[in-house]
């Protein structure tokens, strides 16, 4: 992956994955780049790498980070696999790139916001209480990966988190091995091919008894 990107063996890297969703880059794109800053003013080798999801959202990333004075490459949309794979640490929102990111064995930071009023109706309203936010601790039922949600979800708290994953290596171990596990309690690959066979198999029966 990193021969692919040109980097360098014994670069630091981490790869930013802020939004799949133009709410999502309003929220979290200041915050990550303000992290972004904070680390790279303490690890002066870092170089950081941004896949793009949509082509429509470069503009408004590019103008971003043009206010934080950051070293970012951005990445393709096709090549985000390799930008997670060439990773040292991602700093990624919640969601199901948090379970790629596993599969790859890198350590993550996730994080989410959404509006005062969002946050507002679901917990007054929707009474909006889970233990845990990303597919990675949901399915291992376990603060595995750290989670930093609304207000929790600041560039100190996200350098914090950051920089340990970085650098203590014990803490990265355990994460290895908790990935180990999730990647045996999700099963051998082929599951796209046993679920549509479950689904054919399924509807024969159905149709064989009507």
């Amino acid at each position: 992956a990193r021969q692919a990107l040109h980097l360098s063996a014994d670069q630091k890297v981490i790869t930013l994955m802020p939004a799949s969703r133009l709410q999502e880059l309003r929220y979290l794109l200041p915050v990550i780049c303000e992290a972004a800053k904070q680390i790279q003013a303490q690890l002066s080798d870092v170089t950081f790498l941004l896949p793009v999801s949509l082509a429509a959202y470069r503009e408004q990333i590019e103008i971003t980070l043009a206010q934080y004075q950051l070293n970012v490459t951005l990445i393709e949309s096709r090549d985000t696999l390799t930008a997670i794979a060439a990773a040292d640490l991602a700093i990624t929102k919640s969601g199901t790139v948090n379970l790629e990111i596993a599969l790859l064995k890198i350590p993550q930071v996730v994080l989410y916001r959404v509006s005062p009023l969002t946050i507002w109706i679901a917990r007054r309203v929707l009474k909006f209480n889970l233990p845990f936010v990303s597919p990675v601790n949901i399915l291992l039922n376990q603060k595995v990966v750290p989670e930093l949600l609304q207000e929790n979800a600041t560039a100190t708290n996200i350098v914090q988190e950051g920089l340990d994953l970085l650098l203590n290596g014990d803490r990265r171990q355990r994460i290895d091995q908790s990935y180990q596990t999730l990647r045996q309690q999700l099963g051998e690959p082929g599951v796209c091919d046993r679920a549509a066979q479950a689904v054919l198999e399924f509807a024969t029966k159905k149709a064989g008894n009507n």
